[in-house]
């Protein structure tokens, strides 16, 4: 993957000595704290997520110490066959205020992202589904399900068997020509304004073990069905990613599932507290789900 030359992000509003511009960037790791799933002896997750609450809940959760790694100086080594993730360069036609209005997402943001995606990934086909924005400070993270706070537990979005049931879904009568193509499930994360508060963080999946994925329950607001995500357990050598200063025009593409053997079939994430930008300004991002097919 080749990208160009990195747009210099504004610098953040803070006295903040080590926040290094990016024009002059050292990699940025850090120290944290990551919410991963509490088990049964049994293998079992200790009960369901609950949507809207987004840090970790003690009964169910564990918070391990991880270190992230900054992948801005060497981001072209990542790709989403070996790591599950990777970073594309994406002007999109949208301004900020463009995704105040859900309709104007759809009708704009999905059709722009969907070319991308296309060009990216040489795919045949890409149909986004949902968006989800998020907001360090969201109001009612409880009750939305457009708009809810970063989300600090180790996850993958959905399922194996989850995602050919999204595919039939939403594509209906095309459902089953399609699947039997290459089929992926991909997260596209993107920030409305430079983001050094709460980023969003990969689990290189090329370090994490197909036995730590535990099925779990995510309960959803106002009656509505549960949904089915997918847990992390706690494992060694997991390798953990971000990219500093994520700006408006880099798109992180983050697999939930693919079809496709000898690839990296999903990618665990999470959103991640920096304790050095923690008082900087809130993270706004959005993210939008899409599900790709190749002729392969």
């Amino acid at each position: 993957m080749s990208t160009s030359t990195v747009t210099q992000p504004v610098k953040p509003s803070a006295t903040f000595d080590s926040l290094t511009p990016i024009s002059t960037h050292k990699a940025h790791d850090f120290e944290t704290e990551l919410g991963y799933v509490r088990v049964s002896d049994d293998g079992i997750a200790l009960g369901p997520s609950t949507w809207g609450k987004t840090d970790h809940e003690e009964d169910r959760d564990q918070l391990v110490p991880v270190t992230i790694h900054d992948v801005r100086p060497r981001q072209e080594a990542f790709s989403l066959d070996k790591n599950g993730f990777q970073i594309v360069k994406h002007r999109t036609v949208m301004n900020k205020d463009d995704y105040l209005d859900d309709e104007n997402i759809k009708k704009t943001y999905y059709p722009d992202l969907e070319q991308m995606i296309k060009a990216a990934l040489g795919a045949s086909v890409v149909k986004v589904y949902h968006h989800l924005l998020r907001h360090s400070s969201s109001p009612n993270p409880e009750g939305s399900v457009t708009l809810t706070r970063p989300f600090y537990k180790v996850h993958v979005d959905s399922t194996p068997n989850g995602v050919i049931q999204t595919i039939k879904h939403f594509l209906g009568p095309q459902a089953d020509t399609l699947l039997q193509k290459r089929y992926a499930m991909i997260n596209a994360w993107r920030p409305l304004k430079p983001v050094y508060k709460d980023p969003l963080t990969y689990l290189d999946a090329s370090t994490v073990s197909d036995e730590a994925f535990i099925p779990r329950e995510l309960n959803m607001p106002d009656g509505r069905p549960s949904l089915k995500s997918t847990a992390v357990n706690v494992g060694e050598g997991h390798m953990w990613y971000y990219l500093y200063g994520q700006n408006v025009d880099e798109v992180a593409l983050v697999r939930c599932w693919d079809s496709k053997d000898g690839v990296a079939k999903r990618c665990p994430h999470s959103a991640a507290r920096d304790p050095a930008t923690e008082d900087l300004e809130d993270r706004e991002s959005i993210e939008a789900r899409c599900l790709v097919f190749w002729e392969e």
